[in-house]
């Protein structure tokens, strides 16, 4: 005889949905960018001198190619982007909100869940890298 919880379950499917980070702009946060910054200008000049060096050692010329080529003017031009960025992150205003990202999260649907609200846009605020808010805006539908 069937268990009365399995009658009473529903078809459930897990789905992905977009939820953007958004961190208010204080000092700390600017201080964030600016370490981040610093860090993958580090990290894209070592992957330069790499990159070089590779390209002038003779046992390694077979594997220096086209797809080094263009990892190195991506990482030159992110390089030479760095004091633009910089500039950007000061004029940032005290107090406003700062789109970090989207990230991707899974939510769970069963029959008679509203899709609308299940998917719709949700956004995290941050402040200081804490978890400030989490807002779920209602659809007017």
């Amino acid at each position: 005889m069937p268990d009365n919880k399995e009658k009473n379950k529903r078809p459930q499917v897990t789905l992905k949905r977009r939820v953007t980070v958004k961190a208010l702009v204080t000092e700390n946060f600017k201080e964030y960018l600016r370490f981040e910054l610093k860090e993958n200008v580090a990290e894209s000049q070592r992957r330069l001198d790499e990159i070089n060096a590779q390209k002038e050692n003779p046992i390694s010329v077979g594997h220096y190619g086209q797809n080094a080529e263009q990892e190195k003017a991506q990482l030159e031009m992110m390089i030479q982007q760095a004091p633009s960025q910089e500039t950007a992150i000061s004029d940032l205003e005290l107090d406003s909100y700062f789109v970090q990202g989207v990230i991707e999260g899974f939510v769970t649907a069963t029959v008679g869940d509203n899709l609308y609200e299940k998917l719709g846009a949700l956004e995290i605020k941050l402040k200081d890298g804490v978890i400030e808010s989490i807002n779920i805006p209602k659809p007017g539908i």
